[in-house]
């Protein structure tokens, strides 16, 4: 079974945002799963999560909030084919 990390405290991992992080990944792993859309939370703040997996079959969670959201969510589905984001699109309520 595949290890999942969440990486929800990007100091500890040496990257300063969540976007950073993905970059990071983005070389040696593919998005394997992407909020539909943004989610706003009851206290009015945007979230959005990206799970990549790497080549290795580590997966890693990544979480944004507030304005990090909108520019994890928009660089994440940048990055996805067209005709992969249907597959991929996680349902998050």
């Amino acid at each position: 079974m595949l290890e999942t990390q969440i990486v929800d405290d990007m100091h500890k991992t040496g990257y300063n945002s969540s976007i950073e992080a993905l970059d990071h990944l983005r070389s040696s792993s593919n998005i394997t799963k992407i909020s539909t859309s943004l989610v706003v939370l009851e206290n009015g703040i945007e979230y959005s999560f990206v799970e990549v997996t790497c080549s290795d079959g580590v997966q890693y969670g990544l979480q944004a909030y507030g304005k990090e959201a909108l520019e994890l969510d928009r660089v994440a589905h940048e990055i996805i084919p067209k005709e992969q984001k249907t597959s991929l699109m996680l349902e998050l309520l």
